[in-house]
This record gives structure tokens, sequence and C-alpha cells, in this order.
């Protein structure tokens, strides 16, 4: 046999051991997800109903724990792109948006429900090819169960929020808060259904119970809850699977995670900002990393795609 038949078996050896691996990890990462969700939907019907500053409090922990995935945007994109212009367009982009969002918040708050629909649901779909061509229609249902179940059924709790988001610059009524939300959540109902049906058919059963319990999560727990259980459970720890960096990589990461979480504690005790102001901080700043960070996870997709 030839050098290049031991590398290329090789090479074949460690890309299986590399998918086992992240195929261990996702069905404990969904385990995990399904008893914590399962376990917010029996408090919420045995009458647990969070205050607002609880609620907020779960959120700042879960855009916490979803920080190191988007912090290894610097190790993916700087593997496509010099690093000084990624930096550069990374940034310049981060800064548009959130300027974008002050200048017209009714504009960057309906980008930022778009970009996180797509972004969402594109993760979703990419852990569901089990499917085959019902893995869209999944990753559909899923985040856009997220995103709008929770606007047309607790638009009264929503409500108040969105108008924080706004800026003062609108104040929607509760009614026209369930409408957008129908808009999303009907389409995202029906592809779960056509997803579901699939998923039986496949036997897929692990996505069945995916796409029943987001649903459930995002219909009946407070919303703002609902949203941070899907983002630390499923969104965030499945681009950090999905990546497979190895551990000096993670090392580093979670490093630069705790240092800005260091300095955002540090900033929170000297200025001591309202729920109001935080709530705007939190938001538009996820806002103003979400566009980056989406073109990141696009551009390594698509380099993924284009390898043999």
């Amino acid at each position: 046999m030839t050098t290049t038949h031991w590398v290329s078996r090789f090479t074949d050896v460690a890309d299986e051991r590399s998918a086992g691996r992240r195929d261990r990890l996702e069905r404990r990462r969904h385990v995990v997800a399904v008893l914590l969700a399962t376990a917010a939907l029996l408090a919420t019907a045995r009458g647990w109903t969070p205050s607002s500053a609880s609620a907020l409090t779960i959120v700042f922990a879960a855009v916490a724990l979803g920080m190191p995935h988007g912090a290894l945007d610097v190790v993916v994109g700087r593997r496509m792109v010099r690093a000084s212009v990624f930096f550069e367009l990374y940034l310049t982009v981060a800064v548009i948006t959130a300027v974008i969002w002050i200048v017209a918040p009714v504009v960057g708050l309906s980008a930022f429900f778009v970009a996180s629909w797509f972004h969402f649901a594109r993760g979703d779909a990419a852990h569901r090819r089990g499917l085959g061509g019902a893995a869209a229609l999944s990753g559909m249902s899923t985040a856009g169960c997220a995103i709008g179940l929770p606007l047309a059924l607790h638009s009264a709790l929503v409500t108040p929020v969105l108008s924080d988001l706004l800026l003062g610059t609108a104040a929607p009524t509760a009614a026209q808060v369930a409408a957008v939300g129908w808009m999303i959540a009907c389409p995202s109902l029906v592809t779960g259904v056509v997803a579901g049906l699939a998923a039986i058919q496949s036997r897929q059963y692990a996505a069945l119970v995916e796409i029943t319990v987001i649903a459930l999560l995002a219909g009946s727990v407070h919303p703002l809850v609902s949203f941070a259980l899907y983002f630390s459970l499923w969104h965030s720890p499945r681009h950090l699977i999905s990546l497979d960096v190895d551990r000096t990589t993670w090392t580093r990461t979670f490093g630069a995670t705790a240092a800005m979480l260091l300095l955002g504690a540090a900033a929170w005790r000297w200025t001591q900002p309202s729920a109001e102001t935080a709530t705007r901080a939190v938001f538009i700043g996820l806002a103003a990393l979400t566009w980056p960070h989406l073109g990141v996870t696009e551009m390594f997709r698509r380099r993924l795609s284009c390898q043999p």
C-alpha cells in the first residue's frame, strides 16, 4: 500500500472518531435539554410564575452560557479570512447593526427577529439530517415556535419588553404583538406536523420529541424563560458541538468568556442600571453580534459543503 493510501485511511478513521464524538455529545445534550425543559413545563403546570426580575436573571444567565459559541467566531473566522480583515468586518457589521437599532428601533427589532429565525432554523436543521428533505421543515418549525408562540400566546407579558426594546419610539398593543406571533407560529406549527410525520416514518423519534417539547415550552412557559432555555439548551451547545474544536481552543475561549463576564459584572456594579436599561443593552448587544455571527456561520457551512 502507498503512503497516500495510509494517510487517507488515517484521515478517514479520524473523521469517523470525530463524527462519533459529536454524535455522543448531541445525544447527551438532547437528553439534558428534554429533561430540563420538562422540569420547566411541570413547574409551570404547578403554578410557577417567575417574577420579571427572576425571568431577566434567567435570560442573562442564558446569554452568559451562550457567549462561548459566539466567541468561537474568532477561531472559525480566522480560518477563512485574514485576522485583521476579519476583525474589521466583524466589528463594522456589529456597530452598524447597533446604530440601526438605535436610530430606527422598529427596523432593528424586526431584523433581529428575522435573523434569529433564519439562524436558529439553519442550526436545528443541520442536526436533523436523518429526516432528509424534512430536516429544513423541522428547523423552521422549532425556530419559528421558539420565537412565534411566546408572542402569540403570551403577548401581555411580551409587549412591555418589546416597548422597552423599541426605545420609546412605538407602543405596540398586545393584540398587535399576538397577531405578529401567529403569523410566525402558524406556518411553524404546520411545518412541525409535516416534519413530525416524517420523523415517525423514518423512526427519528428524537426529532419528534424535540419538535414537540420546544413547541410546548414556547407555548406554556414564561416567554423570557422559554427563550433562555431554547438558546442555552438547543442553539448554543449544538453550535459548539458542530465545531469540534480542540481542548486548547476550548480553554482559550472559556478564558476569554470569563474575562468578558467579569468586565460585565464590574460595569454592572459600577453603573447599577435599571432592569429596563439592562434589557435594552443585552438585546441590542445580541442583535449587534447576531448578524456578523450569522455571516461567519454561513461561510463556515458553505466551506464544509464544498469539501470533498
